[in-house]
């Protein structure tokens, strides 16, 4: 499902609009954005439309595109290195623990992703366990690293 609208002081979540799928597809140029992610070669535009259709529909997850000083930055290395991903991470726990009966959050990166590392951390998300040589990047085994936060924690460090 989409996310409501959450406007944090660096960023801006809100629900994806249709037009959203060409701006996303232009992501996947570059490998460097792409690097740690599952998804390395440019999709389609109507494969990135199912891929939005999908989120719409899945009522497991909860899906935003985060903006930035008014524009869509989720793929847009300019925005890299400005805490906008630990400040998402924490506006996503925030919203999931005071909107939504949920006991933790789950996440993760692979290893070498030291952003994401950073990010999860500074939003309270802690090591839970590892794939071990899950994705191959650049010539080498990297390993999943699995995180999360529960509510628990959250509420002590929010009280």
């Amino acid at each position: 499902m989409y996310g409501p609208v959450i406007q944090g002081k660096l960023v801006r979540l809100r629900p994806p609009r249709p037009d959203d799928a060409e701006s996303m597809i232009t992501w996947f140029e570059d490998l460097e954005v792409t690097r740690f992610i599952k998804l390395r070669h440019p999709p389609s535009i109507d494969f990135e439309k199912e891929f939005l259709d999908r989120m719409a529909r899945d009522p497991d997850a909860i899906f935003w595109v985060v903006e930035h000083e008014g524009r869509t930055v989720s793929g847009d290395k300019s925005a890299w290195g400005k805490g906008l991903a630990r400040e998402l991470m924490q506006l996503r726990a925030a919203y999931a623990f005071t909107q939504l009966p949920l006991r933790k959050l789950k996440s993760g990166y692979l290893e070498g992703n030291e952003a994401s590392a950073r990010a999860q951390k500074a939003a309270g998300y802690k090591e839970v366990g590892r794939w071990t040589g899950d994705r191959f990047i650049d010539g080498k085994w990297h390993d999943h690293v699995l995180t999360e936060l529960l509510r628990k924690d959250w509420e002590r460090s929010h009280v």
